[in-house]
């Protein structure tokens, strides 16, 4: 088989038309990293159907020239030929690409690829860590502006104990309020919305308390510092922090050549698995490929 000419005259003819679909197809990329590169998700579903339709229509030629019946083993090497065929073409173009073509291509494939991580990684649960840690970083922002606040203000004893004592109470159940995670607030605690939520109780938690201590002297003073501490909570944001601490699994790749190896093998890949399903389609189909007794190994 591999000696014969029809079958590299018809693989070649059908792995240059995989590889200039690929091609094409990060063409269209390009552009829609530049206007919305939310197309790309439906340009990765046209490659799969484009993909499984190369292969079918590959191996149907081979078949129907092929001089005694394929079986399944056959019509799965047809179709990794093919995709190892495409895989080589786009490798080349990919090169030619990025070195030439999109030269900041891959930086920007990067800070995408940062981005839709970060995306999916706000649908993550806070862990218990670090909402421990975070209601500890929350304590420590307030205690700083209220040790600021004393130093900053000429105040006497008595009323530097009640900033001191009120701004304890504030601290005590804002931790309490987050570190109990009601029920009703469970989607809260999903990292991207955490913060946002968290900003939210240290407000309720101050305006109660300023209900149950209107009149008092102190209630100004304590007011103002859990405000200012709320505009520092963004500081502490669990998901910024996961996100630094993460973010370096996110591929980067610094060379074209290192890029495209790796582009290439995985198309070719997904030629491999796709084509599962190709060489299965014509052994289940009306004409069928399957193994004869007779048949002489490849």
């Amino acid at each position: 088989m591999l000696n014969d000419n029809n079958f590299w005259k018809i693989h070649l003819k059908w792995g240059i038309i995989a590889g200039i679909m690929l091609a094409g197809i990060e063409i269209l990329k390009m552009f829609a990293r530049k206007v919305d590169y939310q197309s790309a998700q439906l340009l990765d579903l046209a490659m799969i159907v484009g993909f499984i339709l190369v292969l079918h229509y590959g191996v149907k030629e081979f078949k129907e020239v092929y001089p005694e019946r394929l079986s399944f083993a056959k019509a799965y090497f047809s179709c990794i030929v093919i995709s190892l065929v495409g895989a080589a073409i786009l490798f080349g173009y990919d090169l030619l690409h990025y070195s030439f073509i999109e030269k900041d291509g891959l930086e920007k494939k990067y800070v995408i690829a940062l981005e839709k991580y970060k995306q999916n990684l706000a649908k993550d649960t806070l862990k218990n860590a670090e909402l421990m840690a975070y209601t500890d970083a929350a304590v420590q922002l307030m205690q700083a502006q209220k040790d600021s606040l004393l130093t900053r203000e000429s105040l006497n004893d008595t009323l530097c104990n009640e900033i001191s004592s009120g701004t304890l109470i504030i601290q005590n159940f804002y931790t309490g309020k987050l570190r109990s995670k009601p029920e009703a607030d469970k989607e809260q605690y999903q990292l991207g919305n955490f913060t946002p939520y968290a900003k939210r109780v240290l407000m309720e938690t101050m305006t109660s308390y300023i209900e149950q201590n209107d009149g008092k002297a102190s209630t100004p003073f304590v007011q103002s510092l859990v405000q200012k501490t709320n505009e520092e909570l963004p500081s502490i944001d669990p998901l910024e922090k996961r996100y630094e601490e993460n973010k370096s699994h996110v591929p980067r790749y610094d060379k074209n050549g290192q890029y495209a190896a790796v582009s290439a093998m995985m198309y070719l890949l997904y030629g491999m698995f796709f084509g599962l399903f190709v060489a299965m389609f014509h052994y289940k189909s009306k004409n069928p490929i399957e193994a004869a007794a007779d048949t002489p190994e490849q």
